[in-house]
């Protein structure tokens, strides 16, 4: 019985510790675990417990750790590969998006004082402003391909160019302003997350501690229109079910994205991205204020979908 305890417990062992490598290339990974294997069977040989090897040996963490900021340290991990590529695809679709409902709005390069002053103040879609209307175009999707750029680089190039194209959206953003410069906003923030992804100085440890401070703020930031739609409602300010359906979904989103559950991340994007689009569509008096409250919603969500580490609802 003792002999089958302790085999059970080196198998859980040898599982917790390629559990802790996941984000190592699989090749890399199978060969430490065999090694570390072959370790505790030559300690048994020798007249050793197996308890006593895995004690020498330490936890499974801080023997994965020298790796684990090997590669992050070399940008070759398999999880940041996939990080960056999703965040590639993300700032190409929220571009195009974004160039394409810019049109709608009475926030187009026409009104910002560009051309000829007898076109300013029109539409964007009047025939002679066709014109304006593909330079607005153009320009959106120069800057999303300027942004996604770094998600094919190599991780030692991207590092730098995707800090200076954040830097370069969060200037378009302040020259553009409330009006034009809202639309830019998504391409911003992908640009800061690449920007987070490719920083290869960060440690192991760095990025944690990152994910626990954004976790912080997500759950402030997400749960305080939450507190404010029940105070609206305890006090008859607001009145409806819509107000109930808000209150609900958002403490799903707040309450999920703080204990990282994954359901509960994936609902935070899809309702982001919803009231982002439903502003544009109304095109109401709030449609500013909701444009960047679902984007909001959507970024938070996206960062704990790529970062969080998953937690089952059962756990």
């Amino acid at each position: 019985m003792a002999k089958a305890a302790e085999n059970q417990s080196v198998e859980a062992y040898l599982r917790s510790l390629d559990h802790q490598l996941r984000n190592v290339p699989i090749e890399a990974r199978r060969e430490l675990v065999e090694d570390i294997a072959e370790h505790i069977d030559e300690g048994r040989e020798r007249g050793r417990s197996e308890s006593e090897i895995i004690a020498a040996l330490g936890t499974p963490q801080a023997v994965a750790a020298p790796y684990l900021e090997d590669v992050l340290r070399d940008g070759n991990s398999p999880r940041l590969r996939r990080i960056r590529r999703v965040l590639g695809i993300v700032a190409l679709v929220t571009g195009l998006f974004s160039a394409i409902i810019s049109r709608s709005s009475d926030s187009t390069i026409v009104n910002m004082a560009f051309g000829p002053v007898e076109l300013q103040g029109l539409s964007i879609n009047y025939d002679y402003s066709d014109v304006f209307a593909a330079i607005q175009l153009l320009i959106f999707l120069a800057l999303a391909l300027m942004v996604a750029a770094s998600a094919v680089m190599k991780p030692t190039t991207a590092r730098k160019y995707s800090i200076a194209a954040a830097i370069v959206m969060t200037v378009v953003v302040i020259i553009c302003g409330t009006g034009l410069g809202m639309f830019f906003v998504p391409s911003m923030v992908t640009a800061w997350m690449l920007a987070g992804a490719n920083n290869l100085k960060l440690s192991h440890v760095g990025r944690s501690k990152r994910s626990r401070t954004v976790q912080a703020i997500g759950g402030v930031v997400l749960l305080i229109p939450v507190l404010l739609s029940l105070a609206g409602l305890a006090t008859g300010g607001v009145q409806g079910a819509g107000a109930y359906v808000y209150a609900a979904l958002g403490l799903l989103c707040g309450v999920g994205f703080v204990l990282k559950f994954r359901l509960a991340l994936w609902a935070t994007c899809i309702i982001g991205a919803g009231v982002s689009i439903g502003s544009i569509l109304d095109q109401g008096m709030l449609m500013a204020a909701l444009w960047l409250a679902g984007i909001a919603y959507f970024y938070f969500g996206l960062y704990g979908l790529l970062w969080f580490e998953k937690r089952k609802l059962a756990s």
